[in-house]
């Protein structure tokens, strides 16, 4: 990959935390040939990782599934012009849009060479205590982590073991380069993978020894979304009973819970919508255990989250959510009665306000407990009766009137299929779907408006499923190695 952005980025950046946070602290950067960033305080390390999270970039995946569909009617030209042909399963985009394949590719390299800075220095900085520097060296190596699971699931194949040590995955990142432009070729997803767990292995080490002194803020990693993490990770690659021991540790720290659905929609007529939507990813919110916040124009929610986006739940998605189901609450409609369209109105931008801050979630205890409930259900040892302590846990507070099933009324399979399709409804909007997609090699059709034929297909196993690398990062990176179509 090519760092040409990136580094005058981070020059800025250093300029800034000079004047605006260490002012006075004359030892924080030392003056390098090229004014690379260079703290030398623990604090100064910590401080680095305030703004080392990525922003939810990936989120424009969400019109790439069978979850949402096209509408001329309600969509702005410009974004028109941005979207389609990414909703048409096309290489070629324009590129400098508010988000897509290349400002994730660029957000997450950027924060992977945040988080490399950190490792590299914060053990042998000055001022801070054994367990302080712990923290932090474990902050950095789980955001390196997630940014590379982040990236490999993007721009290569689901993993699969059979064929992982084959298929293209992405650059690995582990160093801060010394050169002003560093070419790094594609590993295999395989070999992405177990840097992402030995980078994974490695910060849980270090954010345990470091317990006291890590961060309470839930913009920061924790123990407990450090173990979410984890659990994606293992239901990802396959490794169900692994999976199911990282959600294990999570309900351990937070408990077997889940949001309170109808504690939050009551907000709705309490008070306004918007204040609803602003309190949908509230901190405090019990779910939400690792957060961005972050001011935008809508930006990693321009696809899907206004009146004008264009791109909205598919009908037959919003046909699954009952009249019991108190998620259905959640769909907004928008246009005219006879646009008959809705947004899901999880985010304080939601539906027509796009120029205020936005929260979003990276981890919640919602998805840890169907994460574990579906592993159980995979792992030839699992049991319908251990699934159910999570099933009827979630199930209950998103349903108005709710039976517990019993364990005798449903087989692994069917209690499987009720898990998947609570998942769907669950995290629409929030960019899980897509990787869902690939990993249950899932069909998907694409129309350009209601009874019009297909535009698009794409396969269960098809090769875009893997996004082609970016235009930027082609010319940037000359013979980068490209995903086969």
């Amino acid at each position: 990959m090519s760092y040409r952005n990136m580094k005058t980025r981070y020059k800025l950046l250093a300029l800034s935390l000079v004047v605006l946070v260490f002012s006075g602290c004359k030892k924080f950067l030392d003056k390098s040939y090229d004014n690379r960033i260079s703290p030398t305080l623990t604090e100064h390390f910590a401080q680095l990782m305030t703004d080392g999270y990525p922003l939810r970039h990936e989120l424009f995946t969400d019109i790439l599934t069978d979850d949402y569909q096209y509408y001329a009617t309600l969509a702005q030209a410009s974004i028109n012009d941005r979207f389609l042909p990414m909703y048409l399963y096309k290489d070629e985009y324009p590129q400098n849009i508010p988000t897509g394949p290349e400002n994730a590719y660029t957000e997450f390299y950027a924060k992977i060479y945040r988080a490399n800075l950190v490792i590299e220095g914060v053990l042998k900085s000055e001022r801070g205590s054994d367990s302080y520097k712990s923290a932090v060296m474990g902050e950095a190596l789980m955001v390196r982590a997630y940014c590379h699971f982040l990236l490999v699931n993007l721009f290569g194949q689901h993993y699969d073991k059979a064929t992982a040590a084959t298929d293209l995955g992405v650059g690995i990142v582990t160093t801060v380069s010394k050169e002003n432009q560093v070419l790094v070729k594609r590993s295999t997803v395989q070999e992405v993978y177990d840097q992402i767990e030995k980078d994974a292995v490695a910060g849980l080490n270090y954010m345990k020894k470091g317990e006291a002194d890590q961060s309470k803020n839930p913009y920061h990693f924790s123990l407990a979304s450090a173990y979410a993490f984890m659990t994606r990770l293992k239901l990802y690659k396959g490794e169900w009973e692994e999976a199911v021991k990282y959600a294990d540790e999570v309900i351990k720290i937070k408990g077997r819970t889940t949001r309170n659905l109808a504690a939050d929609l009551a907000l709705i007529s309490q008070f306004s919508r918007e204040y609803y939507a602003t309190m949908y990813m509230d901190p405090p919110s019990h779910p939400n255990i690792l957060l961005s916040s972050y001011s935008t124009n809508l930006s990693v929610l321009t696809p899907t989250g206004y009146t004008l986006c264009g791109f909205f739940p598919t009908d037959q998605l919003r046909g699954t959510f009952t009249n019991t189901d108190r998620r259905r609450t959640l769909l907004i409609a928008v246009g005219t009665v006879i646009d008959n369209q809705v947004v899901a109105t999880k985010y304080n931008t939601q539906p027509n306000n796009p120029n205020s801050f936005v929260r979003t979630a990276h981890f919640t205890t919602d998805e840890v407990l169907l994460n574990r409930a579906e592993a159980v259900l995979r792992s030839t040892a699992g049991t319908v009766e251990d699934a159910l302590a999570d099933v009827n846990v979630f199930r209950a507070a998103r349903y108005t009137t709710y039976t517990p099933i019993a364990a005798a009324d449903v087989t692994k399979e069917q209690l499987l299929a009720i898990v998947m399709d609570e998942r769907r409804k669950e995290f629409l909007n929030e960019g899980l779907r897509w990787f869902d997609v690939k990993r249950l090699k899932v069909k998907v059709e694409h129309v350009l408006g209601r009874g019009l034929p297909v535009a698009a297909t794409l396969e269960a196993t098809d090769l875009k499923k893997a996004l082609q690398i970016p235009l930027t990062e082609q010319l940037g990176n000359p013979g980068i190695q490209l995903n086969p179509r």
